[in-house]
């Protein structure tokens, strides 16, 4: 059935083409990167396995005293994020700033015994009002000379070939007391005695470092030397 009003198909085509060509192209919305503190941010809250690339060789950090130490150029930008929010743990009356109040509640809260002596000296060290900015100083200065976390992590990867994240605890063990400094059996044991296990898939699996939460344990709040480097250029 037709109808006077019916459109051919020609027609249609040529008036979908004028449509098309009075149509203003769209501008493509330029995509916006995660911030340096949001991309910190995000893996502190969903952490993931990130091995560094190997830079080669291991080599210590420079040697680092702490006047030297400047918190906004060489502090590794997770662990400002992570000092922020151990403070705001400790500050239990959240007043911004920590005082032996909070100390002695902190402690008690995390079952551990706390003396007015200790608490003292534990204050002495910091300055005063013990601020975040303060408190942030104080911790920097106290892990100065430890790696930074993604160095620990390339030096433990050279164990995990596979990148699991997991290394056999027996064979650190072998590997600290055979090769290079070798260490003692009991120094041995006193320094995988804190390393955290991976929890084993079955009673047939042998005891597992969890290596990346390890280094997370053991490193300093630095960046890493050529980060630190390459953030100045």
């Amino acid at each position: 059935m037709t109808s006077e009003h019916a459109i051919s198909y020609d027609d249609l085509e040529r008036r979908r083409q004028k449509v098309a060509a009075a149509r203003k192209p769209s501008t493509p919305q330029p995509i916006e990167t995660e911030s340096e503190a949001m991309q910190a941010i995000n893996e502190i809250f969903n952490p993931t396995l990130k091995i560094p690339v190997s830079a080669g060789p291991y080599r210590p950090p420079e040697e680092l005293s702490p006047e030297d130490f400047d918190a906004e150029r060489d502090l590794d930008i997770r662990k400002l994020a992570e000092l922020k929010e151990v403070f705001l743990l400790f500050d239990t009356d959240c007043d911004g700033l920590l005082s032996k109040d909070d100390l002695r509640f902190t402690f008690g809260a995390l079952g551990c015994e706390s003396s007015e002596e200790l608490l003292e000296e534990m204050l002495k060290e910091a300055k005063d009002p013990l601020n975040l900015d303060a408190f942030v100083e104080l911790m920097s200065f106290r892990t100065v000379e430890l790696d930074p976390e993604d160095v620990l992590l390339e030096a433990w990867s050279k164990w995990d070939l596979y990148g699991t994240g997991k290394i056999e605890e027996k064979r650190m063990f072998e590997e600290l007391t055979s090769y290079g400094d070798r260490l003692s059996d009991s120094e041995a044991k006193a320094a995988l005695k804190h390393a955290p296990l991976a929890k084993p898939k079955n009673l047939e699996d042998p005891p597992m470092i969890d290596y990346p939460a390890f280094c997370h344990l053991l490193c300093g709040v630095r960046k890493r030397k050529d980060v630190a480097e390459g953030d100045e250029n």
